[in-house]
């Protein structure tokens, strides 16, 4: 009887949220450096046969620059929260796959397995996919409770145009928050942490002291009441895209060994 090995590349569990991250990153820069360096004419699009123009209210060119800047940082962040999604799933079929009991099988039958694991995940919804992750995990993400604020974010951003609606906020404040993590450079004056902003004088307070730049995770938080409408900056994403990365570094990180046969 022939013996096939089945070899799990748990690299390949974060490559969906990695790639997210990394197109998004780049495409929003593009279509960003774009929008603030053109003139914003009403533009139109043109084709090899009829070319179609579409008519509506009556924009300046700061509203034009203000509605794509919108559009394409809620879909560039739409995009990256999908590719966190996928990510979760394909540890699911990971860790399943992992603690399999050993059988006699066909390349069919194991095939068919595998994409029944796939089928299950995709039925989960984000909080049940995320339960089960965490219980084969060698510890629960880090990040867990802003996957799931990102999570609201993303389907507040599709379904309701980023409104904040009844099903987007905490009962308890009629409000929505978004939180992901970050990275916080710092320096301290005294007990106080003083995080550096651009262009800002470092001033520990001595002038004889010299303040080392410290760099840690912090969390980034952004609260939207209920009716108000979800507003990302060019800053948010890039942190956003970058929170993906950590995510995934946490969840690569806590995956149990995948040494067996």
């Amino acid at each position: 009887m022939e013996h096939v090995t089945l070899t799990l590349n748990a690299s390949g569990v974060a490559l969906p949220a990695q790639r997210a991250a990394v197109t998004a990153a780049h495409v929003v820069a593009a279509a960003l450096n774009s929008v603030t360096n053109e003139h914003l004419a009403e533009p139109w699009m043109s084709g090899p046969g009829i070319s179609y123009r579409f008519n509506g209210p009556v924009t300046s060119i700061e509203e034009r620059r203000i509605t794509y800047e919108s559009w394409l940082l809620g879909k560039g962040f739409q995009d990256i929260t999908k590719g966190i999604r996928e990510m979760l799933e394909e540890a699911y079929v990971f860790v399943s796959v992992l603690f399999w009991k050993p059988k006699l099988t066909t390349q069919e039958e194991l095939e068919q397995d595998i994409a029944s694991l796939r089928r299950r995940a995709e039925k989960h919804n984000l909080p049940m996919l995320l339960d089960e992750v965490n219980k084969a995990l060698t510890s629960p993400l880090t990040y867990g409770r802003e996957l799931l604020s990102l999570q609201r974010a993303r389907n507040c951003l599709e379904h309701r145009r980023g409104i904040v609606g009844e099903q987007d906020t905490d009962p308890n404040t009629r409000a929505m928050t978004l939180s992901f993590p970050r990275l916080k450079m710092y320096y301290m004056r005294g007990d106080q942490e003083i995080e550096i902003a651009p262009g800002e004088v470092i001033d520990t307070g001595n002038e004889k002291l010299e303040a080392p730049i410290l760099v840690r995770q912090a969390e980034r938080l952004r609260t939207y009441d209920l009716g108000e409408r979800i507003i990302l900056t060019a800053a948010d994403f890039n942190e956003i895209a970058m929170a993906c990365h950590m995510l995934a570094d946490d969840l690569l990180q806590k995956l149990p060994a995948s040494d067996r046969e």
